[in-house]
């Protein structure tokens, strides 16, 4: 994979892959769309870290997104070891716990909150261990 090809995942650390809220723009779902295709299509297990993401994505984003994982789920759950959102205020990391129940049983992929991102980076190693 060229990380050059890609503009909201950072991959540069895969199975790591980072995306960071300014990259999570209005119109973003169909880069995102086209990238988590290609990191399925390498077929590798991985993590995906969302830093400080924010409470009120876009609509047609949100709707966009919610149809490829549905369309994807099986093969998705089956490489995606977790999402792991970082948010140091530990009010929204409970609202995003809470959330994330719900999409671990619609979806079948792990959901963790981490308060640091060096946090959320050991998380995300121990679920591709296995753990967690």
């Amino acid at each position: 994979m060229n990380t050059e090809d890609f503009k909201v995942h950072d991959i540069r650390t895969f199975p790591l892959c980072l995306i960071e809220p300014h990259v999570v723009a209005p119109g973003y779902s169909q880069q995102w769309a086209q990238e988590l295709d290609a990191l399925m299509a390498r077929g590798e297990p991985f993590v995906l870290i969302y830093r400080e993401p924010a409470d009120d994505e876009p609509h047609p984003d949100r709707k966009l997104r919610t149809q490829w994982l549905k369309q994807h789920k099986v093969a998705f759950a089956g490489l995606c070891r977790g999402i792991i959102s970082v948010l140091d205020d530990a009010v929204r990391r409970s609202h995003f716990d809470q959330m994330g129940q719900m999409g671990e049983q619609v979806f079948g992929v792990r959901y963790r909150t981490a308060p640091t991102l060096v946090e959320g980076q050991a998380l995300a190693w121990r679920l591709l261990d296995g753990e967690g």
